[in-house]
């Protein structure tokens, strides 16, 4: 495991020193927590409240902003960048091979019966493993702090959000069965940290950008 770490350190080097400052990088952020609700006749058992789920997401750092206000950032992505969350025996997932249908928003300071910032990872053609019949509608998960502190800008982070810094913290997961019924998951993320590679390379590219400068 040492000698794989030192491995992939030397390779970061090598791309950071040859190649300046990676411009992209692809960020992978590793989530867990529990189900608080979850309803629909098609449901599984072992999908319940109180479950717990583990899961990612990955996001280009460097992905465009289409949204033209400054306050708000829309950063769509195409495959491989997308969710997927493990729960109940199950994988719920951002499809493969999909075009612009996972995207970040980052919202600072947008004034709506107060004051807000926002964080949304949202997945609009997702499927399941194994499928079962099911349908995915969307998978969700938002963020919000209404007392405006959680961001500075709308720009993508490189690191995961603090979850402590936002008072509303909601995932949901919407789809249909064969039959045509609905199902709805509802959970809480109770633990946001980067992946160990993802963290290594944060780590390496502040290192050099502190001595480039």
């Amino acid at each position: 495991m040492e000698k794989k770490l030192k491995i992939i350190l030397g390779v970061l080097v090598i791309l950071l020193c040859c190649g300046g400052l990676v411009q992209a990088v692809p960020i992978t952020i590793q989530i867990s927590g529990n189900i608080t609700s979850a309803s629909g006749v098609s449901l599984p058992s072992t999908i319940h409240a109180g479950s717990t789920f583990t899961g990612t997401y990955t996001y280009d750092s460097a992905a465009p902003d289409s949204d033209t206000n400054p306050q708000r950032g829309k950063y769509l992505h195409n495959s491989p960048y997308g969710i997927s969350l493990s729960v109940g025996g199950y994988e719920f997932k951002t499809a493969p091979n999909h075009v612009g249908q996972f995207e970040m928003r980052i919202i600072n300071d947008q004034v709506d019966n107060g004051v807000h910032d926002y964080y949304t990872v949202f997945s609009h053609e997702n499927v399941a493993v194994p499928s079962s019949g099911f349908t995915m509608d969307s998978i969700r998960w938002d963020l919000w702090d209404s007392n405006h502190t959680a961001l500075s800008s709308s720009n993508l982070s490189v690191t995961a959000p603090v979850l402590a810094a936002w008072d509303h913290n909601v995932l949901t997961i919407y789809g249909d069965d064969s039959l045509g019924h609905g199902f709805s998951i509802y959970g809480t993320v109770t633990r946001a940290t980067p992946e160990p590679l993802t963290g290594l390379l944060m780590i390496t590219g502040m290192f050099f950008l502190r001595h480039k400068r």
